[in-house]
C-alpha cells in the first residue's frame, strides 16, 4: 500500500471537489467555482484597497490600516501566490483553509489564495470588524467576477497610487472608470511637498475623490513585508485615513 503525505491527500480532496478525476474534468458538484458574489458577516466593515499600478505599495497600504484599526481585522489578498506581498508578512503561518493560505499578525488575519484563481472570500472562525481587501485594477476589471461586484457595491474603496507624474493619472484614470466616490491614497512625500508636475498632474483627478498622503518607507523598499511591526509613521498615516473612512457622510 503507497503511503501518502497530508500535502498530497489535500490536494487530491480538492481536485475531486473541483470535478478533476483521472479520465478528465467534469462538472463541480458544488456552486462554490459559479459563485460570483460575496456577501460580507453581520457587522463585518469591507474596505476595497485597490492598487492603481503594480507596486505602488497597495499591500502595505492595506496591512496598515487592518493594523491600525486596533480591533479583530483580516486583510484579504486577492493576487497569484507568486504575486504575494505578504509570503512573508505573517507572524505566525495558521495552515490552509479550502482555497486560502492563512496567516497572522497579532489581531490581524491574513489570507493570500494557493492558486491563482478568483475565488470567494470564506468566513472566519473568529468575528472580524474589519476585512481590507487587497486587489489591482486589472483583477477586479473582468465582469462577472466577485472583485467587480464588491467594489460596486461596498461603501469604502480605497485607491493606492504613488506620488509621480504616471501615479497620479492613473489614480485619475481608475477614479474615472470607478465614477463613484473613493478615497485616494498616494504614497510618498506629503501632498505639501510633491513636486510641480505631480500637483499640475493631480489636478485632472476628479472632485470626488479625497486625497491623503502615505509615507514610503526605505527600509520596505528593500525588505518588503517582514513579519517586523510597521514603521511608526505608517501607523499613523493610516489611522488618518481610517479617520477618514470611519467619518460620516455629511
Amino acid at each position: 500500500m503507497t503511503a501518502h503525505s497530508v500535502a498530497e491527500l489535500r490536494e487530491a480532496w480538492r481536485a475531486i471537489e473541483g470535478g478533476e478525476f483521472a479520465h478528465g474534468p467534469r462538472s463541480a458538484p458544488n456552486a462554490r467555482s459559479a459563485a460570483t458574489a460575496w456577501t460580507p458577516a453581520p457587522g463585518e466593515r469591507v474596505v476595497a484597497v485597490v492598487g492603481c499600478a503594480g507596486g505602488v505599495g497597495a499591500s502595505t497600504v492595506a496591512l496598515a490600516l487592518a493594523t491600525a484599526a486596533a480591533v479583530p481585522a483580516r486583510v484579504v489578498e486577492c493576487c497569484p501566490p507568486l504575486a504575494s506581498g505578504f509570503s512573508a508578512a505573517a507572524n505566525a503561518e495558521l495552515g490552509t483553509f479550502g482555497p486560502w493560505r492563512r496567516g497572522s499578525r497579532g489581531d490581524v488575519l491574513l489570507e493570500r489564495p494557493i492558486a491563482g484563481d478568483a475565488i470567494l472570500p470564506v468566513p472566519t472562525e473568529s468575528s472580524v470588524e474589519w476585512t481590507l481587501v487587497d486587489t489591482n485594477w486589472t483583477t477586479v476589471s473582468g465582469p462577472g467576477e466577485w472583485l467587480a461586484s464588491v467594489l460596486r457595491t461596498l461603501d469604502d474603496v480605497v485607491l493606492v497610487s504613488n506620488a509621480t507624474v504616471p501615479g497620479v493619472r492613473r489614480l485619475e484614470s481608475c477614479a474615472e472608470l470607478l465614477g463613484r466616490d473613493a478615497l485616494g491614497v498616494v504614497v510618498g512625500p506629503t501632498i505639501k511637498r510633491w513636486p510641480r508636475p505631480v500637483k499640475v498632474a493631480a489636478a485632472g483627478i476628479p472632485a470626488r475623490v479625497h486625497l491623503a498622503d502615505f509615507p514610503l518607507d526605505s527600509r520596505l523598499q528593500v525588505t518588503g513585508l517582514t513579519p517586523d511591526p510597521l514603521p511608526a509613521p505608517l501607523l499613523k498615516a493610516a489611522e488618518n485615513v481610517l479617520a477618514l473612512l470611519r467619518k460620516e457622510p455629511t
